[in-house]
């Protein structure tokens, strides 16, 4: 079981993204109203979780770092080059993509006045019930296939993010390999290289040891305290020597 602890708003955001797209997937394969709802209310969350101007150019302006970074291996003797110029070209046709529309990702789903009203209405407990929003619940009424077939393409308005970010997320874990280090009881810490820019903190632990990582970082120095579950009350730290995999990724 891998645990994720993003250093920078941009690798939050990343995770929360993949986060919603693979629930938005999920729910899309069902055939229910209640997978039509969810698919449907997690596109309208991501169009929220983006909704920023400064957005698009921050995440081509990090590909094109990646890029840079990446471009300097290719006089490596130890590096796959095929591989490397696949991702380059990758690389590539995102930021085009990204730069193709001049709007905001998902701005035409913005600017449908029914997905606005249900987006208001998302806020309130219960908020998108018969009573409060007939046309939402009338839609939900509707042929399952036509029905899909709206949310499919909704979905792919999102797509050139979705990429982006499963191409972000992928670089950067494979910035860094697991390595097997211990934790004297129950707690790790470490110093970082402080001209080194981390992003992300990975932790691999088995899940039969029923313990969960709480992670802390700062310029200088990682943290590790491991606690045990318990849902019926506080969670515990515990005092057992735990081996763990731990991966710092930068780009």
């Amino acid at each position: 079981m891998i645990y994720e602890q993003p250093l920078n708003e941009q690798a939050r955001l990343c995770l929360r993204l993949e986060y919603l797209f693979a629930q938005a997937e999920h729910y899309l394969a069902g055939n229910s109203i209640w997978d039509s709802h969810q698919t449907l209310k997690i596109i309208l969350e991501i169009l929220q979780a983006i909704d920023r101007a400064d957005f698009k150019n921050k995440f081509c302006q990090t590909l094109n770092q990646y890029a840079h970074n990446l471009s300097q291996l290719e006089k490596s003797h130890d590096v796959d080059k095929q591989k490397l110029n696949e991702t380059l070209k990758k690389i590539d046709l995102l930021i085009d993509g990204l730069h193709a529309n001049p709007k905001k990702i998902g701005q035409e789903l913005r600017e449908n006045e029914f997905l606005a009203t249900i987006q208001q209405r998302l806020q309130t407990p219960a908020g998108t019930c018969s009573f409060s929003l007939p046309t939402y619940h009338l839609w939900l009424q509707q042929d399952q296939g036509l029905q899909k077939k709206q949310l499919t393409s909704w979905f792919n308005h999102l797509s050139i993010l979705k990429e982006t970010i499963n191409v972000m997320l992928e670089l950067l874990r494979e910035s860094s390999v697991f390595k097997q280090v211990e934790a004297k009881d129950g707690f790790y810490q470490n110093n970082l290289d402080a001209n080194a820019t981390h992003q992300l903190i990975r932790v691999n632990l088995s899940p039969t040891t029923n313990v969960f990582p709480k992670i802390s970082v700062s310029r200088y120095r990682l943290a590790i305290h491991f606690f045990t579950l318990d849902i019926s009350g506080e969670t515990t730290q515990i005092l057992d020597d735990t081996v763990f995999g731990l991966a710092c990724c930068k780009m």
